[in-house]
């Protein structure tokens, strides 16, 4: 079954205007310290919901904010997306130069620099979250679905990619209808499911800092169609403080 997953910005097809969501005030730029994981949580969903209602603020790109950067940097949260063109992390969220430290892989899979990646966010830039984001329409799934056992993808790259594929859907109880869903809405799932397990299967130092409550990992998984990203594996990241209405025009 696929997760229950924390819906924020459907609440939008109710009408223009948005029952109000408890706002982290606007981060400073660039951070001085990271933020705790709820904060940073919420940060994403508020930035994400602006996104979808085409209301997006796009921050911290000023000339300003890119001086600031230029010697060091302190992003409050690490996305891991797949490499697709049409899944930006920092669009989606609307966020600005230097708030998120983004890991791009085609079906976001863990290969080690991918890993050594997160880990250089986590112990080097002091970030304590991660999203691991996959898509709706997945291209490296469907072609894990689709090239049959044994069938090269057409080089030894493409190979290990589709091998990663397959295995992470290896249990995932697919059903026939499921394979063939042109969205390949459960096996983009199950795909996260496997990556956000292995973060901590793979990396010690990664689950050192989940089992001592300094790090949160959380799943996600991103529509192509409405813009609204899914959340599920938020256990404790609750909002952190009453805010104002995100409305069209606003």
């Amino acid at each position: 079954m696929i997760p229950l997953l924390r819906t924020v910005a459907a609440v939008a097809l109710l009408g223009t205007s948005m029952p109000a969501f408890a706002e982290a005030p606007p981060p400073s730029h660039p951070a001085v310290k990271p933020e705790a994981p709820p904060v940073t949580f919420h940060r994403l969903e508020l930035g994400n919901l602006r996104f979808t209602k085409g209301v997006a603020r796009h921050p911290a790109q000023t000339i300003a904010v890119r001086n600031a950067l230029a010697n060091e940097q302190h992003p409050h949260a690490i996305v891991v997306a797949c490499s697709d063109s049409r899944v930006a992390p920092e669009l989606v969220f609307d966020q600005g130069l230097g708030e998120l430290f983004v890991v791009r892989e085609a079906g976001n899979e863990l290969e080690p620099l991918a890993l050594a990646s997160i880990e250089y966010g986590v112990a080097h830039l002091g970030v304590r979250l991660i999203v691991i984001m996959g898509h709706e329409s997945c291209g490296a799934v469907k072609t894990g679905l689709a090239i049959p056992d044994g069938q090269s993808a057409g080089s030894p790259n493409l190979d290990a990619l589709v091998s990663s594929v397959k295995s992470n859907l290896s249990d995932a109880g697919l059903t026939d209808a499921d394979r063939h869903d042109p969205k390949v809405v459960k096996a983009a799932h199950a795909n996260v499911d496997a990556v956000t397990r292995q973060l901590t299967q793979r990396s010690e130092l990664l689950k050192a800092r989940v089992d001592a409550g300094e790090l949160a990992v959380v799943s996600a998984i991103y529509s192509l169609d409405t813009g609204h990203v899914e959340f599920w594996h938020t256990e404790g990241l609750l909002p952190a403080a009453p805010i104002s209405e995100v409305k069209a025009g606003h």
